[in-house]
C-alpha cells in the first residue's frame, strides 16, 4: 500500500523557507509577510504530521488528505526554489559586471519578480491553509506518539526438517562453529539475511542437531523481536532456562537470578530476530550472560549492523535458495505426496511461479500453501501473471514479513528506498549515482556537523544495505562497494510503498502515466524510441530516466518547456546532439544531468546557466572535446564526471582530445569530482585554480609545461587533498629553454600528493631525477604506479617496500640501463611483497634486471609483461608467475621460460631472428592453458613440447611462414590461425575438443578444411580477410554443432553456400565487409535456431530475401553501412520492412564502432550475440 511520507519533504520546504526569512532586511516587505505566514502554516501542519502518517495505513480519508498536502508541499518547494535560483542568477550577473559591491541582496531582484513571487507564495499559503484546516476532521494529535507494541507471532525452537531444503551446508557451518572450541568464554554467531530468507529455520536446525544437544548443558531459545526491552529480554532468558514463569522483578534482581541459572554451565542461547542497533544495550545484556567457557550465542537479524555489533565469530550471510530447492519447497506445500504426477501442466506453471520467489523460502512456502487446494489451470495462470503484492493479505504471509523491515526505517530512509522503485527489476545500480540522485531530489537531510551530503548519502546507502534492502554488492579493488541490486520482492515492496509517485512504464501506444507521478522511468526498446505526447501532461515530474538497450531516442526540442520542474534528467544512450541539448538550459531546478554514452563533441553553453546543477555526467562521450567556458558560474556543481576509469597507463590517451578547460573552475567551491584539469597560461586557467577545491576520486593534470614557477605548483595544494585516490601528472612537451628544464624538477616537487593516494601516473616528465616524495615513506598507500616516457631519468625510485603496491608499469625510460638494488629498497627480508602485475615496456637501453637471489622478491607476482626491450638479457626467477608476455625483445629471454613452471598464459611475438622454439623450454608446464605465437618471420620449427601440453585450451598462431602442419594438439577448444600459408585439413586432425575456430587465411579454404568431419565439435567459426575467396566450401553442412558463423572481409564473395541451410543449430551469423555479395538466399528464413543476424558494409546487397519474414526465432537484426538495405528497411515505409517487422530488436544505419563502444560499456545486461566480440576485434 502506497504511503505519503511527508515529514522529510515538509522539513526540506520549512528549512528552505526559514533560510529565506532570515534575510528579512533584504526581502521586499510584502514577500516577507507572505513567507512568514507560510512558515506559521507549515508549523501547524508539522505538529500533527506524525499522527497523520500513522493513521493513513487504516484511514483512507487521512491518506487522501496527506496526498493533497504532499502535492502542495512539492509546489511550495518549486516556488521557493525559483526564488532562490533567481537571486543566485542576479548575483552571478552582477559579479560578471564587476558590481559585487553595488548589488548584494534580494532587493536587487526586479520589482516585477518580487510581486510575481509574492502572489505565488500567497496562493500556495492559502492552499496549504485550506488543507491544514481539514485536520480537525480527523482528530489528529500533536507531539510524538508512543511506540507501538509488537503483535508479531513469536518463534520457537521447533522445526520440521522435512520442510527444509538447500540449507545443509549452512547448517554444517553453524554446527561446526557451535561445537568447535574458541578462545572466548561466550562467543556470538550472527546469522544475517533479509526477511523470509530462513534465518530462524537455520537456527532451529542447528539448535536441534543431536551433536549440539549433547555438547551444551543448557539450551535456551528467546524470540527478541522488534521491541527490545532489556528487562523483558532478561526475563525471557530466565524463563527459557528454567521452563517456568518468572515473576516481575526489578532489573537488578533479574540479573542475579539469571546468573544463578547460568552458573558455570556451558550454554547455548538463541536470540532470534534481533533489531536493536544500540551497542550499549547489547553490552549491558552481554554482561549478564556469563557461563562456562565454550558457551555460544546465536543471533538472527536482518541488519548487518546488528551482526557487526554483536558478533564475535564469522558472520553467516544467508544466501538465497537455488531454484531447484525453491521448487522442492513449493511442491511439498502445493501438492500431496505423489500427486504432482497427475498435473503436468500445473507442474510447468508452478515452476514459473517459483521464479517469482527469487530464492526466498518464505515466498515459496507461502505461494505453495496458497495453491494447495487449487487445481484449475486458470487459477495457476492467474498467480503466475500476478505480482505477489496484489495478493490479499490474508493469503499472503510474504507481505507482513518483508514490510516489517520497511516499517522499522526512519522516514528519510523510507523515501530513499521508495525512490529505488524507479529502476527496473534486476537493475544493477551504481552506489555513487544513486546517492547523487537522492541529493538531486532533496532526499538527503543536511547535517548539523557540516558533513558533506555525499557522506550522509553513503550512510543512508549502507543502512539500507545492512538492513538487507540491497543485495549482491560488488566491490572495487579497495573493498569499497560500487554496485548493488534489489531482490525482486524488495523491488515489489518499493513499488508498493511508492505508489503513483514513482512510475516505471514501457513506451507503447497505450502509455499511461499516473496523474500524481513525480518520478518517471521510461522503458524503451529498438522499436519504441519516440517519446509519446503523454509525457508532456506530467508537468510536475521531478525525475525522468530513459532505460533501454541501444536507445536512440528522438528527443524533442521542447522537452524543457513542458517539464519545468525536473530535478533529474538522465539522457544516457539517447544519441543527443549539441543542438538538442540547448533547451535543457531552461530547466532552472535541474540538479542532475546525465549525458553519458552520447556522441556530441561539445556541451552547449546553455548548460552553464543551470545554477542549481550538482552533477553533470559525461561518461563514455568519446567524441567530447569541449566544455562550456562559463562553467565557473555553476556554483552548486559538485560532480563533473568525464569519460571513465580505465587503466592508469591509458589516462593520457583518454583525455587527448581535451585541450582547454572552462575558466575559473576554482570558483566552484562545492566541486568534489574533477577528473581532468588542463593547465593554461591565462587568468582563470592556471594551476592555482585547484587550490581550494576539496576533490575526491581521480584527478589528471595535463599540460604541466604551462606551470612556469615552482611556487605556482605548490598552490595547487595537492598535499592537502586527502580524498584524492588517483593522481595523474602529465606534460605535453617542454620548451628547450634551459630555465624550464631546470625548474621542472622543482615544479614536480611542489606537486606532492597526500599520503592517502592509491594510484599515481607520471607521464612525459623531462627531469633527470624523481622527487623525494615518490618513496614508500611518504606515499605508503600506493596500490598502482605508472611511469610513462620519463626518458631522461637514469634510475628508478625505490618502490620495493611499498606494502600495498599491486601493479607497476615502467614505460619509455630511455636512459635506464639497469634495474638495480636501489629499486628494491633496503629491506633484507622481502621486496615488492604485494606486487601482482609488472610491466616493462619501451626500454631501448635496459640491459639487466638485478635481483639478489638470497632475498625474496616478487613473492605474489602473477603477470609479467616485457615489450620492446631489445637489449634485456635476463629475467628474474619468478616461481609464482602465471601470465607472461614477451614481444619485440632479445631472443635470449626465451631461455628463461623453463624457470616459469607455473605459467598458465604465454604470449610471444615479433622476435625477428628466432628460428625455432627449443625442445625442453615448455616440457614442465603442466598448467599451460593459453598460448599465443605471433609474427615470427624466421620461425621454422615449433617445439615438440607443445604435444605434451595436455591442459592447453586456447592456441593462437599468427605466422606468415609457409607451414603445412601444426603440433599434434588434442586439447584446445579455441584456436585462432592467422596467415599460416600452406596448412591443410590434416592440421585439424585430432582436435576432438575444438569448439571455436578463427581463420585468417590467404589460400583456398578447402585446403584447410578438407572433409569437415575432422572437427565435429565445432560451435563457432570465423572466416576473416580472405580477399581472393569467391565461394565458401559446400561441405560446411558437416559442422553439425555449429552455432556461430562470422564471415569478415571476404571481398570477392558473391554468395553463401547452400550447405549452410542444413546447419540447424546456427544461432548467430555475422557478414561484414563483403562488398560483392549481391543477395542473401531465401532459405535464411528456414534457419529456425537463428537468433542474431548482423550485416555490415555489404554495399551490393540490394534487398532482403522474402524468407526473412518466416524467421520466427530471430531476435536481433543489425544493418550498418549497407545503403540499399538501409533504405528498404526503414520503419513502416521501407519496401522490406514487412519482412523484419516481427524482430524484437532492430538497429539500422548506425556507425558500427559506436555500436560496439556502446555495447562494450553498458552497465546493465543487453541482448547481443557473442559475434560482437569478434566484430570488435577486427573493427
Amino acid at each position: 500500500m502506497a504511503e505519503s511520507l511527508l515529514s522529510p519533504l515538509l522539513k526540506l520546504v520549512f528549512d528552505k523557507l526559514v533560510s529565506l526569512i532570515t534575510e528579512e532586511d533584504r526581502l521586499q516587505s510584502g514577500v516577507y509577510k507572505e513567507m512568514d505566514r507560510l512558515r506559521s502554516t507549515l508549523t501547524t501542519i508539522q505538529a500533527v504530521l506524525e499522527d497523520a502518517e500513522e493513521q493513513q495505513v487504516k484511514d483512507k480519508a487521512v491518506k487522501h488528505w496527506l496526498g493533497e498536502l504532499k502535492d502542495a508541499a512539492y509546489d511550495a518547494d518549486d516556488i521557493l526554489d525559483e526564488f532562490v535560483t533567481e537571486a543566485l542568477r542576479i548575483k552571478m550577473e552582477s559579479e560578471d559586471h564587476h558590481m559585487m559591491n553595488k548589488v548584494r541582496n534580494f532587493l536587487s531582484l526586479p520589482l516585477v519578480f518580487h510581486i510575481k513571487m509574492g502572489h505565488k507564495i500567497k496562493r500556495i499559503r492559502e492552499r496549504l491553509d485550506a488543507i491544514a484546516s481539514e485536520r480537525t476532521k480527523f482528530h489528529l494529535r500533536g507531539g510524538r506518539r508512543a511506540p507501538k507494541t509488537s503483535t508479531r507471532l513469536q518463534s520457537d525452537s521447533c522445526v520440521d526438517e522435512s520442510e527444509t531444503f538447500g540449507r545443509e551446508d549452512d547448517k554444517e557451518k553453524v554446527v561446526d562453529l557451535l561445537i568447535n572450541p574458541c578462545n572466548e568464554d561466550v562467543a556470538v554467531i550472527p546469522i544475517v539475511g533479509m526477511g523470509g530468507l530462513g534465518k530462524t529455520t537455520l537456527a532451529q536446525l542447528a539448535y536441534n542437531d543431536p551433536r549440539v544437544e549433547g555438547h551444551f548443558e543448557l539450551r535456551m531459545w528467546v524470540c527478541v523481536s522488534d521491541d527490545f526491552d532489556l528487562k523483558r529480554v532478561t526475563k525471557a532468558i530466565i524463563e527459557a532456562a528454567t521452563g517456568s514463569t518468572c515473576e516481575q522483578l526489578d532489573i537488578d534482581l533479574l540479573q542475579r537470578r539469571l546468573q544463578e541459572k547460568l552458573g558455570c554451565k556451558k550454554f547455548l542461547l538463541v536470540l532470534d530476530d534481533m533489531w536493536n542497533e544500540d551497542p550499549l544495550e547489547w553490552e549491558r545484556l552481554k554482561g549478564y550472560l556469563r557461563g562456562a567457557q565454550g558457551s555460544k550465542i546465536i543471533v538472527t537479524t536482518r541488519s548487518e549492523k546488528v551482526a557487526l555489533i554483536m558478533g564475535t565469530l564469522p558472520l553467516q550471510q544467508l544466501a538465497r535458495l537455488s531454484e531447484d530447492d525453491c521448487w522442492s519447497l513449493f511442491k511439498k506445500r502445493a501438492f500431496a505426496p505423489e500427486e504432482e504426477d497427475r498435473h503436468p501442466i500445473l507442474i510447468t506453471l508452478g515452476k514459473e511461479v517459483v521464479k517469482k520467489c527469487g530464492g526466498l523460502p518464505l515466498a515459496a512456502k507461502t505461494l505453495g500453501s496458497l495453491m494447495r487446494f487449487k487445481r484449475e489451470e486458470a487459477e495457476w495462470i492467474f498467480l503466475k501473471e500476478s505480482e505477489v503484492w496484489n495478493l490479499h493479505d490474508q493469503e499472503n504471509g510474504i507481505l507482513p514479513a518483508i514490510r516489517l523491515s520497511y516499517c522499522h526505517l526512519p522516514p528519510h530512509l523510507k523515501r530513499c528506498f521508495a525512490y529505488c522503485s524507479i529502476f527496473p527489476k534486476d537493475y544493477e545500480f551504481e552506489k555513487e549515482k544513486l546517492i547523487q540522485l537522492w541529493m538531486a531530489e532533496g532526499l538527503i537531510q543536511q547535517s548539523k556537523d557540516c558533513k558533506q551530503m555525499e557522506d550522509i548519502g553513503k550512510e543512508y546507502f549502507n543502512n539500507l544495505l545492512w538492513r538487507s534492502f540491497f543485495q549482491d554488492a560488488k566491490r572495487d579493488e579497495y573493498g569499497n562497494i560500487t554496485q548493488c541490486k534489489m531482490h525482486d520482492l524488495m523491488h515489489d515492496l518499493a513499488l508498493d510503498v511508492a505508489g503513483d509517485e514513482c512510475s516505471t512504464v514501457k513506451v507503447d501506444k497505450a502509455l499511461s502515466i499516473p496523474k500524481r507521478s513525480r518520478r518517471l522511468s521510461l522503458m524503451l526498446d529498438m522499436n519504441n524510441q519516440i517519446i509519446p505526447d503523454a509525457i508532456y501532461k506530467s508537468k510536475k515530474l521531478r525525475t525522468l530516466l530513459f532505460v533501454g538497450t541501444f536507445v536512440n531516442v528522438q528527443l524533442p526540442c521542447n522537452i524543457s518547456s513542458h517539464l519545468m520542474c525536473l530535478r533529474v534528467l538522465d539522457l544516457t544512450w539517447t544519441a543527443c546532439t549539441e543542438e538538442l541539448l540547448v533547451p535543457i538550459g531552461q530547466l532552472k531546478h535541474l540538479r542532475y544531468l546525465d549525458l553519458s554514452h552520447n556522441l556530441m563533441r561539445k556541451v552547449p553553453k546553455s548548460i552553464s546557466t543551470l545554477l542549481n546543477l550538482q552533477t553533470l555526467r559525461l561518461l563514455y562521450c568519446h567524441y567530447l572535446q569541449e566544455l562550456p567556458k562559463d562553467m565557473g558560474n555553476m556554483l552548486n556543481l559538485r560532480h563533473l564526471e568525464i569519460f571513465t576509469n580505465e587503466s592508469l597507463i591509458d589516462v593520457p590517451r583518454r583525455f587527448k582530445s581535451f585541450t582547454k578547460m572552462p575558466v575559473h573552475i576554482g570558483k566552484l567551491k562545492c566541486l568534489q569530482t574533477l577528473p581532468i584539469f588542463i593547465v593554461g597560461t591565462s587568468k582563470g586557467c592556471r594551476i592555482r585554480e585547484l587550490k581550494d577545491l576539496n576533490l575526491r576520486g581521480e584527478l589528471f593534470i595535463k599540460s604541466l609545461e604551462n606551470v612556469k614557477d615552482a611556487n605556482d605548483s605548490k598552490e595547487a595544494n595537492l598535499k592537502h587533498k586527502q580524498n584524492l585516490r588517483t593522481l595523474g601528472l602529465s606534460w605535453n612537451s617542454c620548451d628547450n629553454d634551459a630555465t624550464v628544464r631546470e625548474n621542472i624538477e622543482q615544479i614536480l616537487e611542489g606537486l606532492e600528493p597526500h599520503p592517502n593516494l592509491k594510484r599515481l601516473l607520471l607521464a612525459n616528465y623531462t627531469g633527470t631525477r624523481f622527487p623525494h616524495w615518490m618513496s614508500e615513506s611518504l606515499l605508503p598507500n600506493l596500490n598502482e604506479i605508472a611511469l610513462v616516457n620519463c626518458r631522461r631519468c637514469e634510475s628508478l625510485p625505490s618502490f620495493g617496500q611499498l606494502p600495498f603496491l599491486k601493479a607497476l608499469t615502467i614505460c619509455g625510460m630511455d636512459a635506464v640501463r639497469c634495474i638495480d638494488d636501489a629499486f628494491y629498497g633496503n629491506n633484507v627480508t622481502s621486496r615488492f611483497p604485494s606486487l601482482e602485475e609488472f610491466t616493462i615496456e619501451d626500454m631501448p637501453n635496459l640491459e639487466e634486471i638485478s635481483v639478489d637471489c638470497e632475498i625474496e622478491a616478487f613473492p605474489h607476482l602473477v603477470g609479467l609483461t616485457v615489450v620492446r626491450c631489445p637489449k634485456l638479457k635476463n629475467l628474474p626467477h619468478l616461481p609464482s608467475i602465471k601470465r607472461l608476455q614477451l614481444e619485440v625483445n632479445n631472443w635470449a629471454l626465451f631461455g628463461f621460460l623453463a624457470n616459469f613452471t607455473s605459467l598458465v598464459y604465454l604470449y610471444v611475438g615479433n622476435f625477428a631472428e628466432l628460428e625455432s622454439l627449443e625442445y625442453g623450454l615448455l616440457q614442465n608446464h603442466i598448467h599451460f592453458s593459453h598460448l599465443s605465437i605471433h609474427n615470427f618471420p624466421e620461425l621454422r620449427y615449433l617445439s615438440k613440447d607443445l604435444n605434451n601440453l595436455t591442459a592447453l585450451a586456447i592456441f593462437k598462431i599468427n605466422d606468415r611462414k609457409k607451414r603445412e602442419s601444426l603440433p599434434s594438439l588434442t586439447s584446445p577448444h579455441d584456436m585462432d590461425i592467422s596467415f599460416c600459408n600452406g596448412l591443410t585439413y590434416s592440421a585439424l586432425r585430432g582436435l576432438t575438443s575444438l569448439q571455436c575456430l578463427t581463420v585468417h587465411l590467404r589460400q583456398s579454404v578447402e585446403t584447410l578444411f578438407g572433409e569437415m568431419e575432422y572437427v565435429p565439435t565445432l560451435q563457432g567459426l570465423d572466416l576473416i580477410q580472405r580477399p581472393q575467396l569467391t565461394l565458401l566450401p559446400q561441405g560446411m553442412q558437416q559442422f553439425i554443432n555449429l552455432q556461430r558463423l562470422s564471415i569478415w572481409g571476404l571481398d570477392k564473395l558473391t554468395s553463401l553456400p547452400d550447405g549452410l541451410q542444413n546447419t540447424t543449430t546456427l544461432q548467430e551469423m555475422q557478414i561484414a565487409n563483403c562488398s560483392r555479395l549481391m543477395e542473401l538466399p531465401e532459405w535464411l528464413g528456414n534457419l529456425k535456431s537463428l537468433r542474431y543476424f548482423f550485416i555490415w558494409n555489404c554495399t551490393s546487397l540490394a534487398s532482403l530475401p522474402t524468407g526473412m519474414q518466416y524467421s520466427s526465432e530471430l531476435e536481433y537484426l543489425s544493418i550498418v553501412e549497407c545503403p540499399h538495405l538501409e533504405r528498404r528497411c526503414q520503419k513502416v515505409k521501407g519496401e522490406d520492412w514487412h519482412k523484419i517487422a516481427h524482430i524484437r530488436r532492430i538497429e539500422i544505419g548506425r556507425d558500427v564502432k559506436d555500436l560496439l563502444e556502446l555495447n562494450t560499456k553498458r552497465s546493465h545486461n543487453t541482448l547481443l550475440p557473442a559475434c560482437w566480440t569478434h566484430c570488435r576485434r577486427h573493427c
